[in-house]
């Protein structure tokens, strides 16, 4: 009880030493009047704003948001109301000449952009646990993991590729190549379900799946197309539409399970995903026919660039699958070994956990890849410098939320609900890998970029083979939380020995130039 009052007495110190003269005085010689503003709207959105929202929440949805409304009161919210501060922010200066680098500006359009998306299930989701079970959750990660895990491999790991070559007929030509591959893949998907469906589906808690699994490749197909798009506007510097995108996915996958959960539609979580990956799938296409409606599409350069980038198929294709097995597959993995209900917990929990982690990781992963890429063929030093000082904020600002984060995490959850407490005690045993993970993953393209794929392959074997591992040895002693622990701590060895490895890897090319 005294170190609530602690906590809550040093909270109430910081929050009221902001709003001193003195204080505000510091920040406008330091900052200046511009930023100055900026953080004061992001303490008033903090302060009354969130209660406002929480406050119309409870009126309109469900009674546990009034529960919500005296928390920014006590725990610091700034995850939330910063980032959509400075998108707001970066919005209305966009048509001015603001000594922003092209660098920041881009992660903090993506970094507004995915707050944004972010968010939207960060509020949804407490609203749709009253309307799914633990298991329909366990069920509803089962399907988004694996055909994630599908859609990344679809096409061969080609999309990474359509950033690297100088010429953008080439980066067209290989995006063309990603489709067709796609819808190989798709194919091929389509045809195994059809045939083994009753072996795959042998679980009567799987029989949604069964009667639907249509929807399986479809989605698999969709996730991969997106991805190559997504990859060249990258390319083309087109983070506006990428920030449009991450909104349009977000709002419409929320919105449309809550819409289907109010109808009491029993995999309104799969179908809503589903419509959301349908409507981005139709705004990229009309994007990808405007930049491509007089490109003639050449069979035999497809060809040349198939080969001279089949590393990426070789090596690339498999090790990402064992990265997403290893990550995203941990669902799976849950279910096959303790069943539906704990992988339900586990997915929830790891949902929360990283829905404000990746609004940061996600938007500089995607301006770094653009940036280091041109940094490795003129000035490697500067590669590194800048590798070094992402990943030395981002342990900044994880290490602290994570802590903090973990104190509170059963009384978290249990606001969802006493059947949803558990996956509060659940995320303290897995924070030490989102953290190792989450330090390496917004600069994992240099692995690419240095064209170490069968290191990466062998990394990602490795990881995955530690990992379930770990679970296959306790799966008689029904000790679910032991095995991720245990997993965790060999995850994080892993990704800090990679990290490690790529360091000096880039170090050593820099060497070589001078």
């Amino acid at each position: 009880m005294k170190k609530i009052y602690n906590y809550i007495k040093h909270t109430w110190s910081h929050k009221l030493s902001f709003w001193k003269i003195d204080n505000l005085k510091k920040l406008l010689i330091k900052y200046g009047p511009t930023f100055l503003i900026i953080f004061i709207c992001i303490e008033l959105l903090e302060h009354i704003g969130l209660p406002i929202l929480f406050y119309w929440l409870g009126n309109n949805f469900h009674e546990m948001f009034y529960a919500l409304v005296p928390t920014p009161l006590f725990i610091c919210l700034h995850f939330l109301t910063a980032p959509i501060v400075f998108f707001i922010y970066i919005t209305i200066i966009k048509q001015t000449k603001k000594p922003l680098s092209n660098f920041s500006k881009n992660i903090l359009k993506l970094f507004g952009s995915i707050s944004i998306a972010q968010a939207i299930p960060f509020i949804i989701t407490p609203i749709l646990t009253q309307f799914f079970s633990t298991e329909e959750f366990g069920i509803y990660g089962l399907y988004i993991t694996s055909c994630s895990i599908l859609g990344m491999i679809a096409a061969g790991k080609y999309d990474t590729a359509i950033m690297l070559p100088k010429s953008n007929l080439d980066a067209k030509n290989i995006l063309a190549l990603t489709f067709m591959l796609a819808f190989i893949f798709t194919t091929i998907c389509f045809s195994i379900l059809n045939i083994f469906q009753n072996s795959i589906f042998n679980s009567g808690e799987y029989l949604m799946l069964k009667n639907n699994y249509i929807i399986i490749p479809i989605t698999v197909f969709l996730i991969s197309i997106n991805q190559s798009i997504i990859v060249w506007l990258n390319r083309k510097n087109q983070y506006n539409k990428i920030a449009n995108y991450n909104i349009v996915k977000s709002s419409s996958n929320s919105l449309s399970a809550l819409f289907l959960g109010l109808k009491n539609i029993q995999s309104g979580l799969i179908i809503g995903n589903l419509i959301s990956l349908l409507l981005v799938t139709i705004l990229n296409s009309l994007q990808a026919y405007k930049d491509f409606k007089h490109t003639k599409f050449n069979l035999q350069r497809i060809k040349k660039n198939f080969l001279y980038y089949i590393d990426f198929l070789k090596f690339s294709t498999i090790s990402n699958l064992f990265n997403s097995l290893s990550n995203l597959g941990m669902t799976t993995i849950i279910i096959i070994f303790f069943g539906p209900k704990l992988a339900g917990l586990y997915f929830l929990a790891e949902k929360v956990v990283s829905t404000p982690i990746s609004l940061i990781t996600s938007s500089i992963s995607q301006v770094y890849f653009e940036q280091a890429s041109k940094l490795f063929h003129s000035d490697k030093k500067q590669l590194l410098k800048l590798t070094n000082t992402i990943q030395k904020n981002i342990l900044y600002i994880l290490f602290p939320f994570l802590f903090l984060l973990s104190l509170f995490s059963e009384n978290l959850f249990g606001i969802l609900g006493e059947q949803w407490r558990e996956a509060g005690t659940i995320l303290k045993y897995f924070t030490v890998l989102i953290l190792a993970k989450n330090i390496y993953s917004p600069i994992s393209h240099i692995g690419d970029i240095l064209q170490e794929q069968r290191i990466l392959l062998l990394f990602n074997i490795s990881l995955f083979s530690f990992q379930l591992a770990s679970f296959f040895a306790l799966k008689n002693y029904n000790d679910m939380k032991t095995a991720l622990f245990i997993a965790s701590i060999l995850g994080a060895f892993h990704y800090i020995l990679l990290n490690i490895y790529m360091k000096k890897k880039l170090l050593n090319k820099h060497e070589k130039v001078n």
